[in-house]
């Protein structure tokens, strides 16, 4: 009896024993971290230049009658596809085609003026000067038959080529105004651009070709690449600034004009400095933190004091404490401690 007591409580400690000793081996496990490590890099920063501005079409056509007066029909809506010359609105044509006649008859009374006069030299009966003013007064009142049906031509609105109407601004019966713009013709998708507005000592440090990077509110997650094609070389009255024009790379999205967009625009003409991502950052208070330095000798890593200057985007300017081209854990810093083992991802850029 006392012997199997004693079998017994040997086999439990054995069991107990290996129990530990295994799950030593898995904890030692869990504490070998992956993490992704690049080198410490020098880079030329600068400070992004941020402004706002609303998404519109490269190839947007205002159409706007070039008289004014009473909107009598419109007969499109937004949204709608139109074909080249299509007939979009139209103004209340009483009063145009009432000049178009008074024109007209002008220019009879002007020709049977001149005839008379004519037949009048022929006989002697009047002056070659009588006959000149005749023919200057018949010319002018051929002229004033072109413009008056040149403006009851342009009391119509049709398309000049295919698209689609983007915006509607004027109703039917509404008063209009010469020129004032009745519709926006989208026509095309492929090109889209971003007016912003840069203060004066924005628009020294930007030129043509710089790049930015692109939020719509309507893509809270996706991020657009533009770049600058204009610079206004004057100031804009209304807003005091001046407008630089970003075109867009729509990335396959469905993009519509009016969109609200930020704009980042990198200028590239800051200093060069050591830098590293923001997310290797522990620890950081003010103008000091620590990262994760990696030992190659040993596969471990050491918590390393640096002194980091300005935050570039997704970059941190480092001042001091760190050399180039150590590396440095970029993911899975925050569960690291100093002399911790880490094996190193396969996505790493070292």
């Amino acid at each position: 009896m006392k012997n199997y007591i004693f079998m017994t409580v040997l086999v439990a400690s054995l069991s107990v024993s290996c129990g530990k000793k295994q799950e030593t081996k898995q904890v030692e496990v869990e504490e070998i971290l992956a993490v992704e490590v690049q080198p410490v890099m020098r880079k030329s920063l600068s400070e992004s230049i941020i402004a706002s501005g609303i998404l519109s079409s490269k190839s947007e056509m205002k159409l706007a009658f070039k008289t004014g007066g009473m909107i009598r029909r419109i007969y499109v809506q937004e949204g709608q596809s139109v074909r080249e010359g299509q007939l979009l609105a139209e103004l209340d044509l009483s009063e145009i085609d009432a000049q178009v006649r008074q024109a007209k008859l002008g220019l009879e009374k002007s020709e049977r003026d001149l005839v008379r006069v004519q037949k009048l030299y022929a006989d002697e009966a009047t002056t070659l000067t009588n006959v000149q003013d005749a023919t200057t007064g018949f010319d002018v009142a051929k002229q004033s038959v072109q413009v008056a049906e040149f403006n009851q031509k342009l009391s119509r609105i049709y398309a000049p080529t295919s698209g689609r109407i983007l915006r509607k601004i004027s109703e039917q019966g509404e008063l209009i105004t010469p020129f004032s713009p009745a519709f926006i013709l989208g026509t095309g998708e492929s090109a889209y651009i971003v007016n912003v507005g840069l203060a004066d000592r924005d628009v020294v440090k930007v030129k043509i070709g710089d790049i930015a990077t692109i939020y719509l509110d309507a893509y809270p997650n996706e991020v657009f690449q533009a770049r600058i094609t204009q610079i206004a070389q004057t100031v804009n009255p209304a807003t005091g600034t001046f407008e630089a024009e970003l075109q867009l790379q729509p990335k396959g999205k469905k993009l519509i004009s009016g969109f609200v967009a930020k704009a980042e625009i990198s200028t590239g003409k800051g200093a060069s400095t050591l830098v590293v991502p923001i997310e290797s950052l522990v620890e950081a208070d003010k103008n000091t933190a620590y990262v994760y330095t990696l030992n190659t000798n040993n596969q471990t890593v050491s918590k390393t004091s640096i002194t980091i200057g300005s935050i570039f985007g997704t970059s941190v300017a480092i001042i001091s404490g760190i050399s180039e081209g150590t590396q440095i854990v970029t993911k899975g810093a925050v569960f690291l401690s100093d002399k911790s083992k880490v094996k190193i991802s396969p996505n790493s850029n070292n």
